[in-house]
């Protein structure tokens, strides 16, 4: 085998260098330059009114809205919406396969030790959908706990699994189902009793569905706090944990989105209204050392 020139061999060692550099730097560099010089991943689990992709093939609603004018500002023109199942989205996210999360995820205390968050979009509770009539009488999740015949449906890897085992739901009675939309098949099967979702979300199944054979549980009493006051659930973005300058950037543009009101407008199409909107000073930090 031949050497290599010894010029050759410096220029090759030379360019070597130079990748190795570039590379290391992109990697510092974090999501704001990769978003700028190749666009962003956003994990989205293809459900209404958050992410969804509508009857043409176009990735559309109110999170992938907001985020497109976060990230515009951020000069990140092109994101891709990978769909995949719900509870994938984090252990995604945490893997890499994403570089952020596009759907709406509540924060947890639990998610946050495994993800970052951007500070929180919109507030939301629970909500039922039943028969027509609520032949159950079921109003909360206490209701459900002491009907030892009553199922309950939603989606794994969701706060509400947590919410149903807290409130004395026997795991039994709790049927774990991957899209909001099979739940609800599963009511209007016979299979379950109550499908339990955020409240945005069952709005949407509701009008959606079109079945006067279900219903929305009214009046539903949300879960207590300490205080006895109604506890509210906080839509976030998922992000990266250790990029603090995307998180902080991300941040920013989300509050002028808001102060300039452009934030509620886009929320409004989705059918959101102001009350939706959290405190300004309850930030991801806060919900996730509680």
């Amino acid at each position: 085998m031949k050497g290599l020139n010894p010029s050759l061999l410096s220029a090759l060692l030379g360019s070597a260098a130079l990748l190795s550099t570039l590379f290391a730097s992109s990697a510092l560099a974090g999501l704001l330059e990769k978003g700028r010089t190749q666009g962003l991943t956003a994990g989205i689990a293809n459900e209404q009114p958050y992410a969804y992709i509508d009857t043409s093939g176009k990735t559309v609603g109110a999170n992938v809205e907001i985020l497109q004018a976060i990230l515009s500002q951020l000069g990140i023109s092109k994101i891709e919406t990978p769909i995949t199942e719900f509870g994938s989205l984090v252990p995604g996210l945490a893997a890499g396969r994403f570089d952020l999360i596009g759907a709406g995820l509540f924060i947890n205390p639990a998610r946050c030790k495994v993800i970052g968050y951007s500070n929180p979009v919109t507030r939301s509770g629970g909500a039922f959908i039943v028969k027509a009539g609520n032949p159950l009488n079921l109003h909360s999740l206490k209701d459900v706990a002491a009907n030892a015949k009553a199922r309950l449906a939603t989606q794994p890897g969701s706060n509400q699994v947590q919410e149903a085992k807290d409130s004395g739901i026997t795991t039994g009675n709790v049927v774990l189902l991957d899209k909001d939309t099979d739940a609800l098949a599963a009511l209007q099967a016979g299979r379950v009793d109550v499908v339990y979702f955020p409240d945005a979300e069952i709005i949407n199944l509701v009008k959606k569905a079109n079945d006067p054979g279900i219903e929305r549980a009214l009046p539903f009493e949300q879960i207590p706090d300490a205080d006895g006051k109604p506890t509210w659930n906080y839509h976030a973005y998922g992000l990266p944990k250790n990029d603090p300058e995307f998180t902080q950037a991300f941040n920013e543009q989300l509050a002028k989105l808001r102060a300039s009101g452009e934030l509620l407008k886009i929320l409004q199409k989705y059918g959101y209204t102001e009350n939706e909107l959290p405190p300004v000073d309850i930030t991801a930090e806060q919900r996730c050392n509680r």
